[in-house]
């Protein structure tokens, strides 16, 4: 069910309701496969029986409609993937996040000010203490990461010496790794909390299309944050292959904020009508 915290101004939203949304923006009638989405949104107030949106939620709903920029985080972790991001307005700016299992996001009004802050909030990026290892770079190939990952989703063991070997093994047999890399680059894997790639996107000055930016990043634990340089994003559909180029740099915590600032676009990069 959706619901509203008048306390902080933010909503939990699922997509069907955003469909209601949207049509009652556009001054559409509600679709009827989103009848429910809209009797749910009513039943909590945030919609009137005139099919009315409550003023605390026009500014949400309006950013929605004709947002300037968009920011999405797609999070692979250990319960599978969430999204998180951004919706930036001429008036007001959103960040939203999700829930492993869930449809809803949390929808929060914040200040411009502090969205990089947000934006790293929800990637979860914190000062871990992590040093520089012996093979700070590692460049393989995207077949040779996917084989590990099988080899740690097909180990039975809880023994981790024993599935380091395994990991190494099957890592090793690949070939093209020195033995720094081959054993830096095992541990990563086997602490790998979950990687996250974060988009911007914008329609550019000239008015000819769309801008867009984006960066990965592997959580790595204890061995700190990867930045992934190679497949660069954005990553077009189809790209990516086995054999495409694997290049994983080590990069310290202020960097990877500094990272996520540089995906936001300055006033100059976006439309001279949003300038302000």
């Amino acid at each position: 069910m959706p619901s509203f915290d008048s306390a902080r101004d933010r909503f939990r939203l699922g997509p069907a309701h955003l469909g209601v949304l949207g049509c009652l923006h556009e001054g559409r009638p509600v679709t009827a496969d989103l009848i429910n989405a809209r009797d749910e949104l009513q039943a909590v107030g945030l919609i009137n029986g005139d099919d009315a949106v409550i003023p605390e939620l026009a500014d949400l709903t309006g950013t929605l409609a004709e947002p300037v920029v968009l920011v999405h985080i797609e999070i692979t972790g250990g319960q599978g993937i969430t999204n998180h991001g951004a919706v930036i307005g001429n008036d007001a700016c959103y960040v939203y996040e999700g829930w492993p299992g869930e449809l809803e996001s949390e929808y929060v009004r914040t200040d411009l000010s502090t969205l990089v802050w947000s934006l790293s909030r929800a990637v979860g990026l914190r000062d871990r203490d992590a040093k520089p290892p012996a093979a700070p770079i590692i460049t393989t190939t995207i077949g040779v990461m996917d084989a590990g990952f099988v080899a740690l989703a097909e180990a039975d063991t809880d023994d981790v010496e024993e599935a380091a070997e395994r990991l190494r093994a099957v890592l090793a047999a690949k070939g093209g790794l020195a033995d720094h890399e081959l054993t830096v680059f095992t541990h990563l894997l086997l602490q790998l909390n979950g990687n996250w790639r974060m988009t911007a996107a914008w329609n550019n000055r000239e008015g000819k299309g769309t801008d867009i930016r984006g960066i990965t990043v592997l959580d790595c634990g204890p061995l700190g944050y990867w930045l992934r340089e190679r497949p660069a994003e954005p990553i077009l559909p189809g790209t990516m292959t086995p054999d495409s180029e694997l290049r994983l740099v080590f990069t310290e915590v202020p960097r990877v904020w500094e990272l996520i600032t540089e995906l936001l676009p300055k006033a100059e990069e976006l439309p001279a009508s949003m300038e302000r």
